[in-house]
């Protein structure tokens, strides 16, 4: 494979949704399907395509965007520094092992540097993303855990005060706060809706 990592175009737009479909059911790093691709107006972005030259053809075979703080803490979670945080990363499966998803991440700190980001977060909820990120020796900065529970009566009833029914609540907590979690609430655990421990993680530059 032949690998260039270049600037999202507006006409990849079909290929970088089809891309993102297939990762995303690969990985339990999103909550949410779409169907439009992210513009992210009011914020500095990087949007990255990684795409395969071969045999006179180019394809794209993985993606990464990166939304920045306009103030600290806005959009990442620490406050010490505007910094950037990733929202999309990801390859297609036939080009496990071949170094695309480091390819990405590296490009996207030159970017965040020449834009004057130093510092780019990667959350995820993934665990094979997250041993990935191990490897690579990103420092972690926290944890949680997402998780949807069924509605208490109280939640319900003060819902149905503005004639509003709820099917599940979406929820996080803290590590420490889940075992009791667990024990108070009817904590959904059948698939697709299953708790998962979010990690982050940091890379600085």
């Amino acid at each position: 494979m032949n690998i260039e990592i270049r600037e999202y175009r507006d006409d990849d737009r079909a290929e970088w949704m089809r891309v993102h479909a297939i990762v995303l059911s690969l990985s339990h790093a999103w909550n949410y399907t779409i169907q439009e691709r992210p513009k992210y107006e009011g914020y500095t972005s990087t949007r990255l395509v990684a795409v395969d030259h071969e045999d006179g053809q180019s394809r794209i075979v993985g993606l990464t965007d990166v939304q920045y703080d306009n103030t600290p803490g806005e959009v990442c979670f620490l406050k010490d520094s505007r910094g950037g945080y990733v929202l999309e990363l990801g390859r297609l499966p036939e080009c496990k092992g071949l170094g695309v998803g480091k390819l990405l991440i590296d490009a996207a700190a030159e970017d965040a540097a020449r834009k004057e980001f130093h510092r780019l977060e990667y959350w995820t909820q993934d665990r094979t993303a997250q041993r990935f990120y191990r490897r690579l020796k990103m420092k972690e900065i926290g944890r949680h855990y997402r998780f949807r529970i069924k509605p208490t009566p109280q939640i319900s009833d003060l819902l149905m005060q503005d004639r509003v029914g709820a099917e599940y609540v979406y929820c996080a907590c803290l590590p420490d706060e889940w075992p009791l979690i667990k024990q108070k609430y009817d904590i959904i655990q059948k698939h697709p809706l299953e708790p998962h421990l979010c990690v982050g993680f940091e890379i600085r530059f």
